[in-house]
């Protein structure tokens, strides 16, 4: 009996029967971590440190009036036609350029730029390695949004930030955030991936089979496919002479009228429709539907070719066949002051 006490009070002293510890689960802000690790290592050959990491939710408006200055701004595409986008500030952008391209990070911080066409090349494949990192680490840890995450790749960048509204829609959208540090924090940088919060409406609304297989009809196929067309404003005819002697500054005369009967042409020349050229949040834009009178009330009825003024003393070239006229160069600062502004449509 004795021996079994004692045996029993060694037993506890050496903790055999203590809980071994439970092993977190993994967060979807852990699994876009070690993607960022695996990313650094398989395509820029660089130690990336994640620092703090944070998900979040807020609509596009939101997040365009917290985009940082000089930021790398790309959008990633994924199933069913959904958008989103990544988001690398300025030192990100430059410690990934500068490791991709140089092989190793300079000591002195970069140089504050805007960002290039050829950074988004060169930061496309490590954005793509994330993703897929990314999709991996959810779906082997079983996370619930492991869906809502998966299939995204680079797709283009966003040189000009006012593009961003006329491509995404103004929805909620889940962020994650997190600081990283480069080569043993040489270099910090912080990226923001920005992913729908709810899958694209046709996803939601499409019909299933007996056998669970998504029923695609005609109109699903054909909105997939794309279309080319060209959008014309007004046609004029000159003489060859005319063309020839054509310089930086001419006007050619452009009816204001022209502005409501736009013709959308296919490739091979056809008329698809009429539209009107207008703008919307600063951009110019089409309304492509039927054809529709153009609003003289707001308008002031006249040539377009009327609102610059002409004061230069030299002879304006005439083709008596059409009337059209061939403006020379407008030297008089004040003769735009009269100009229109195309609506908004």
């Amino acid at each position: 009996m004795a021996d079994t006490e004692t045996i029993s009070v060694l037993q506890r002293k050496a903790g055999a029967r203590r809980a071994t510890a439970e092993i977190s689960p993994l967060t979807v802000t852990g699994a876009l971590g070690n993607a960022l690790r695996r990313a650094g290592q398989d395509i820029a050959s660089i130690a990336v440190s994640v620092g703090a990491a944070a998900e979040g939710t807020a609509v596009l408006e939101s997040i365009l009036g917290e985009l940082p200055e000089q930021a790398l701004l790309c959008m990633v595409e994924g199933p069913d036609s959904s958008f989103g986008m990544a988001i690398l500030d300025n030192q990100l952008t430059a410690g990934l350029v500068e490791a991709m391209t140089v092989g190793k990070l300079s000591a002195n911080a970069s140089a504050n730029r805007e960002p290039t066409r050829t950074d988004a090349a060169i930061c496309a494949d490590y954005l793509d390695r994330t993703l897929e990192c990314f999709e991996t680490e959810a779906s082997d840890a079983g996370l619930s949004m492991a869906a809502r995450v998966s299939g995204y790749r680079y797709a283009l960048p966003f040189m000009d930030p006012q593009v961003i509204s006329l491509t995404l829609e103004n929805v909620v959208y889940r962020t994650f955030r997190v600081e990283l540090g480069l080569d043993g924090d040489a270099r910090r940088g912080v990226l923001t991936l920005i992913l729908p919060l709810e899958p694209p409406a046709k996803s939601k609304q499409a019909a299933s089979g007996g056998d669970g297989a998504e029923v695609q009809t005609v109109a699903d196929v054909a909105l997939t496919c794309q279309a080319e067309l060209r959008a014309i404003l007004h046609e004029v005819q000159l003489p060859v002479t005319d063309v020839a002697g054509l310089e930086v500054g001419m006007v050619l005369p452009v009816p204001l009228q022209a502005l409501g009967q736009v013709s959308l042409m296919d490739t091979d020349g056809a008329e698809v429709t009429t539209c009107r050229l207008g703008q919307v949040r600063g951009q110019r834009a089409l309304r492509i539907g039927p054809a529709m009178a153009f609003e003289t009330a707001a308008v002031p009825n006249r040539d377009l070719t009327g609102l610059t003024a002409i004061t230069s003393a030299a002879p304006q070239n005439t083709d008596p066949l059409q009337g059209n006229v061939l403006a020379q160069p407008d030297t008089d600062p004040a003769a735009t002051a009269d100009q229109v502004d195309i609506p908004v449509v």
